[in-house]
């Protein structure tokens, strides 16, 4: 379900010119953790808030995405409006979040 529904966000986010890569999904408790200790105790910034078992892509229920540039070469890391477009249309494939 969650497959499908994310193919689906990137195909009606693709009408309206707005190009979205899923890199992450699924992510096991030990690779959640390691996301969780980035920023805190291990280097980087925080990127996540949910320990391992504790966020929804332990159960495959949830995927992360970013932009791409329309030339598809380079990749855009920041929330801005087409970011926001996107949530709102995984939204409304009833994803609670869908996020990068």
């Amino acid at each position: 379900m969650v497959k499908e529904s994310a193919l689906e966000v990137i195909k009606l986010a693709y009408t309206e010119c707005i190009y979205v890569q899923i890199p992450d999904g699924y992510r096991s408790i030990a690779e959640q953790d390691k996301l969780y200790a980035q920023g805190r105790t291990a280097p980087g910034k925080v990127v996540t808030n949910a320990k391992g078992g504790q966020s929804n892509h332990n159960y495959g229920l949830a995927v992360d995405y970013f932009l791409l540039t329309p030339d598809g070469k380079t990749a855009l890391w920041t929330v801005n409006n087409d970011w926001l477009r996107v949530a709102t249309i995984a939204k409304s494939f009833g994803q609670k979040q869908i996020g990068k």
